[in-house]
């Protein structure tokens, strides 16, 4: 027998099929053993840092594919309405979807426009608990970042996607042998004062700085070793700044899928 929630059901699954897709084509950029980017070490003054040169491009086709996927959950949430108010013995219509906003406001102005007229009242107060801003960051949470996505697709290629680095967990540290040749650079190593955050930096032509390491003094000697990590990302998602494509598309499909069933209990 048919559940009421099984249209929305299937946009989910849909989702995740077309994230499996991404996550496959992805690989071939994403695969440390040939990086698509030129990794330079340098020492300059008191900063050791790992600068990248690359291409940023990456295919349409995944800009296309990503789009795919926040179209189907935005929809799945749409048909959560829909279905609320069949359930509710009302008719539904165009003005009917399932608000997502950022303030009180706008949430009071949704429901004048007629986006949940007909569903119960207990619906009512669970759309309104999901809505972004019950979050003290509303421009943060997925259900707001899906939307903008998915308002973004509607005129446009979703082209924040980029080719983008990331230092590894593992580095080593040493000298130079080529420069720590005399008696006064043999000494015990520099103290480091600070390090940037390990985050995706995007690639560009011209080099970027993946990651960077503050010494409390000049060490002309001084060296790292690490792995620099390439990933396809999103350049911002909410207050994300180029974050994994997968990771974001998988975490939006399970923060959705969890408003999705929510509602279970109303049918």
């Amino acid at each position: 027998m048919a559940h009421p929630l099984d249209g929305s059901r299937a946009k989910l699954s849909r989702a995740r099929e077309t994230i499996q897709t991404i996550r496959q084509e992805v690989a071939t950029f994403e695969n440390p053993e040939t990086p698509p980017f030129r990794v330079v070490r340098e020492n300059v003054g008191t900063e050791f840092v790992f600068r990248v040169f690359g291409d940023s491009s990456i295919p349409l086709r995944l800009s296309v594919l990503a789009g795919e996927v926040v179209h189907h959950l935005r929809s799945s949430l749409d048909h959560v309405i829909y279905a609320l108010v069949v359930k509710n013995h009302h008719k539904p219509n165009n003005f009917h979807q399932f608000p997502i906003c950022e303030t009180p406001r706008q949430f009071k102005d949704a429901c004048k426009r007629g986006q949940i007229d007909g569903v119960s009242f207990t619906a009512k107060k669970l759309i309104e608990e999901v809505q972004p801003y019950t979050s003290p960051t509303p421009d943060d949470t997925i259900l707001n970042v899906v939307a903008q996505l998915d308002n973004a697709d509607k005129h446009r290629l979703l082209v924040l996607i980029q080719s983008a680095a990331y230092i590894g967990k593992r580095l080593t540290f040493g000298a130079d042998p080529n420069i720590a040749v005399p008696a006064d650079r043999n000494g015990p190593p520099p103290a480091i004062v600070g390090v940037s955050l390990p985050g995706p930096q995007a690639v560009t032509p011209e080099g970027s700085v993946v990651f960077s390491i503050q010494l409390a003094g000049p060490a002309p000697e001084f060296t790292v070793k690490g792995e620099v990590i390439p990933v396809v990302a999103i350049e911002k998602c909410g207050r994300s700044k180029n974050a994994s494509l997968v990771s974001m598309l998988e975490l939006f499909e399970k923060g959705v899928t969890h408003t999705v069933e929510s509602f279970s209990g109303e049918f």
